[in-house]
């Protein structure tokens, strides 16, 4: 008899990318922005990787924003760095930009020392690894391609039995309805968030999604009860050079606990903490982790 088909599928490539602080530096609390110039900027010395990555509004053809393959992760909370220090960030290729890592990684190498915050100061990139496995991908000049191994979202499409679930926001939500940020954040709209994630994902970049069940679900979601909403608005701004002016970056950050049958949910939520949810997943917010019994 033939199993039955996950309910997604998606292959993705997790990097760990480690810099070496190589002068005193102090650098905004909230990092993903600035890496996230720091890739762009090394990535466009390959036209083709960073029209991939980077410019899916005019690949796309349309005026609206179209999801990007790629997440930053950056480290947590942390101004202050002195040589020596270690600075690690995530990078995840989704869908078909893993065809792209040897490019993106030797790009990396090659803009090595990276400037970084107001006073520019140097990091040195040391290595990237596989980033769940922990395999050299590139160090000291040398790629080694058998390390590259690519993981699929479909490893976590199973269910775990849960009649409760605490989801930590780790880095700042952004959903926003009518043009406001959405400030209280209940079950259903994290389970949104994610089954429509996936959906743009798997359609744009590869992969599949069982798109009867993501409805189920959605339509489930509201009997899901919240127990206790322990959110706070973290303020956030960033100089965007697009727009040439400081844009609001204002998220949620905190804990919600939920009761209920979660056993269903359980494989989505899972994705959750690999994709974010939200807006501005690429610079890093919308992280969440998990916690069920």
């Amino acid at each position: 008899m033939r199993n039955a088909s996950p309910l997604f599928d998606m292959i993705y490539l997790p990097l760990l990318i480690r810099l070496e602080c190589k002068e005193p530096a102090r650098l905004p609390p909230f990092l993903g922005s600035m890496l996230h110039g720091v890739v762009g900027w090394a990535l466009r010395q390959h036209p083709e990787t960073y029209a991939y990555l980077f410019e899916n509004r005019r690949l796309g053809g349309g005026a609206q924003d179209i999801v990007n393959p790629y997440i930053i992760e950056p480290p947590r909370t942390r101004s202050v760095y002195r040589p020596g220090e270690m600075l690690s960030f995530g990078l995840i290729l989704l869908g078909d930009a893993v065809q792209h890592i040897e490019s993106v990684v030797r790009l990396l190498a090659g803009a090595s020392p990276f400037r970084l915050g107001a006073e520019r100061k140097a990091f040195a990139l040391v290595d990237v690894l596989q980033g769940e496995r922990y395999r050299s991908i590139w160090s000291e000049g040398r790629w080694d391609g058998e390390a590259v191994a690519a993981e699929n979202l479909s490893a976590h499409a199973h269910r775990e039995h849960a009649q409760w679930c605490s989801v930590h926001l780790t880095t700042p939500l952004r959903i926003r309805r009518g043009g406001a940020l959405v400030q209280t954040i209940d079950f259903s709209t994290i389970i949104r968030s994610i089954t429509r994630r996936i959906e743009t994902l798997t359609e744009r970049y590869g992969g599949s999604v069982d798109r009867e069940a993501a409805a189920a679900v959605c339509e489930r979601a509201s009997e899901v009860r919240m127990i206790s909403s322990a959110l706070h608005l973290y303020e956030m701004h960033r100089y965007s050079t697009r727009k040439r002016e400081s844009v609001d970056w204002s998220g949620m950050l905190g804990a919600l606990v939920f009761e209920g049958e979660l056993s269903p949910f359980t494989p989505w939520l899972q994705a959750a903490r690999i994709l974010h949810i939200g807006r501005n997943s690429t610079f890093g917010c919308g992280q969440l982790d998990v916690v069920y019994r």
